[in-house]
């Protein structure tokens, strides 16, 4: 692994050496997320290389992972078909489908949009209920999901120094007390969560789910992380989610403590700008964070 980024060429190169009998006429690199450079081959391979040694040892974990979820999942997800034997790139077929955004999912009929969170309620149960072991990394570490309190501190010592620049000091003051009140948010009972579900890793083909991809940044800790997102769907599908969720009764507090989470999201959004996953404006942000931090008492 090195610091300097390597071009398509170079990893084209690593691909044709680690994979021989996978034949490949063109490639277009994807560089978006932290954790691992994308090459997508002729629209049927996904090639990921992870970034660094930490995302190294997850990939093995994340392999171990999708083995032992793949006969349990009611949904595709990602089969590595090749792994390099030092498991610094792999490559499974592609699972066809847009990106569940929003727009997308108002676009779905009624009964569609209720059997794609029914599915994915039943998903995220199944998911849930594996032992922690199952994502254990070489070395025995087992990725922990971020509490509201290393949130925070992330917040106040890398990222509130650049909000500032784009919200007043009115509204600061009104983050700067969420994160406050944030870090005191106890978690619920420890689930495997996969940690990063979110509109670009829910696949819809011809108004059904296809699939959910990217596993790699799965941790074992507080579940509501993997509710936080449906909030921009609406509350009304946080709750059909929710009701179908096999470890509901056992979770009093869920719902509360994905709309906490899903509100640091949002205002998470305006570190990351145009660049960030929604492709949100300031001014959009703050229009959709409102009523939601209301909400809150904020």
């Amino acid at each position: 692994m090195t610091s300097e980024a390597p071009t398509l060429e170079d990893l084209i190169a690593r691909i044709r050496a680690a994979f021989p009998e996978l034949s490949l006429t063109n490639a277009e690199l994807i560089t978006h997320g932290d954790d691992n450079l994308v090459v997508v081959l002729d629209q049927e391979w996904v090639v990921r290389f992870p970034r660094n040694g930490e995302y190294l040892a997850r990939f093995a974990a994340e392999l171990n992972l999708l083995a032992k979820f793949a006969p349990l999942s009611p949904l595709p997800i990602p089969h590595y078909e090749f792994v390099a034997n030092d498991k610094s790139l792999g490559a499974y077929r592609m699972i066809v489908g847009s990106e569940m955004s929003p727009a997308m999912f108002d676009a779905m009929s009624r009964q569609a949009q209720r059997t794609a969170l029914s599915e994915l309620s039943a998903f995220l149960s199944a998911l849930h209920a594996l032992p922690q072991e199952t994502i254990a990394q070489p070395d025995g570490t087992i990725a922990r999901t971020w509490s509201g309190e290393q949130f925070a501190a992330l917040y106040r010592g890398m990222r509130r120094a650049k909000i500032a620049r784009v919200v007043s000091a009115q509204t600061l003051a009104r983050f700067d007390a969420f994160h406050d009140e944030f870090e005191t948010v106890s978690p619920g009972p420890p689930r495997l969560a996969h940690n990063d579900i979110s509109d670009d890793h829910i696949l819809v083909q011809d108004g059904c789910i296809s699939g959910v991809i990217d596993f790699s940044d799965a941790s074992f800790g507080d579940p509501a992380i993997d509710f936080a997102w449906f909030w921009r769907l609406g509350e009304p599908a946080v709750d059909l989610l929710l009701n179908d969720y096999r470890f509901a009764s056992e979770d009093q507090s869920l719902k509360a403590r994905s709309h906490w989470t899903f509100v640091r999201y949002l205002i998470n959004q305006l570190w990351y700008g145009l660049q960030g996953k929604w492709d949100l404006t300031p001014e959009q942000t703050l229009a959709e964070l409102e009523p939601h931090l209301q909400r809150l008492g904020f």
